[in-house]
């Protein structure tokens, strides 16, 4: 049926008079083995996603486009006694835009994502994107995004999201399924550095619990990258949740000028609830993440990324060696992790000891 309906939007869209149409074409396949301990010994998948791009008017103050992407993939995953196949096809995402020289309006199935942090992230709202996933795939948002860019680089965006009863992001509880949500931000470049204060608000499946998340986030360029997201949501009266929830992070990173130069990034993040004061704390919990990443060459990269729970003082490890050409990606991944992963359920690598080999093909 989802195919159906992606063939029936392209082939109406192509009945469109437009003006630029492109098609992009995303193969990928992959293979991971397992150490004994798991309870998994290998995992196998391919897939597929084309993206049809139109440009359907343009003209000298406006322009109205497109894109849709469709995900057609199968997987085989073998477990000690067992084993699941699963073949999906799904419009990963399809949008339509209004545009101008200082803004957009774009409506549909799309990714929502900001702030500066790059592996602990507190502002991962609305995606669940993996840094440790070449891919960068994450579940798209039903929503309309508006975005106003003014002439010193300050912008405003606003959306409104329909909401699935499904967490997104970091949410610790669901949506209230088919109701809206919205919210905003506000970025301005101070002279120094660039900083945004960023809301939003949505009706819970809890109780009909209400939640107003507040954020600040900002970057210094000195000599050394630094940064900041700090994140406060606030429940309505409930027993069923906590009156806040809390989180940061504290980033920074530097480029060592030795070879080809070494890319060092590491992060801090914090994150506790509280039953009454916003500055008290019923649970807290903190992680550590660096990662290192050196060009080989023209066309080989090594990249590592090393996580600390300090809660269960369990250490999370990823080592992925890359080689691209003009159409072609090769990526070697391996993973150590504890045997159950307790940090992030979503991450793209399993528990225990594990390799991977991911090759993609786009043209």
């Amino acid at each position: 049926m989802k195919a159906r309906i992606f063939c029936l939007m392209i082939l109406f869209c192509t009945q469109i008079q437009a003006k630029v149409f492109n098609l992009k074409n995303d193969f990928w396949s992959w293979g991971s083995l397992f150490d004994k301990s798991s309870t998994q010994q290998y995992h196998l998948g391919i897939q597929y996603k084309p993206t049809v791009s139109l440009n359907i008017i343009q003209k000298e103050t406006y322009e109205i486009d497109c894109e849709i992407i469709t995900d057609l993939s199968y997987q085989y995953i073998k477990n000690d006694s067992t084993h699941f196949e699963e073949k999906d096809t799904e419009i990963y995402r399809g949008w339509i835009r209004y545009s101008g020289s200082q803004f957009e309006a774009r409506f549909g199935l799309q990714k929502i994502n900001f702030g500066p942090a790059q592996l602990l992230r507190s502002l991962k709202w609305f995606d669940t994107i993996d840094p440790r996933d070449p891919q960068e795939e994450t579940q798209g948002v039903r929503a309309g995004l508006f975005r106003y860019y003014f002439l010193n680089n300050t912008n405003i965006w606003l959306w409104g999201i329909y909401a699935e009863d499904e967490l997104k992001g970091l949410e610790s509880f669901t949506s209230k399924d088919n109701n809206f949500e919205f919210g905003g931000r506000v970025q301005y470049p101070f002279e120094f550095c660039e900083a945004a204060l960023t809301y939003h608000h949505r009706k819970l499946e809890v109780n009909n619990t209400f939640e107003d998340r507040f954020a600040f986030d900002a970057r210094w360029d000195f000599e050394i990258g630094l940064w900041i997201e700090a994140v406060a949501a606030k429940y309505s009266e409930t027993e069923f949740t906590p009156n806040w929830e809390k989180y940061l992070t504290l980033g920074a990173d530097y480029t060592i000028s030795i070879g080809n130069g070494i890319h060092i990034l590491g992060e801090y993040f914090v994150y506790s609830k509280s039953e009454s004061d916003l500055f008290e704390s019923s649970y807290k919990t903190e992680s550590s993440a660096v990662s290192f990443s050196y060009p080989i060459g023209l066309f080989d990269n090594i990249s590592t990324i090393l996580t600390y729970s300090w809660e269960s003082e369990d250490w999370y490890r990823f080592v992925s060696y890359q080689r691209s050409y003009n159409y072609l990606s090769i990526y070697l991944n391996l993973s150590w992790n504890p045997e159950v992963n307790n940090f992030d359920p979503e991450q793209v690598s399993a528990d225990g000891k594990s390799g991977q080999l991911m090759v993609g093909y786009s043209f």
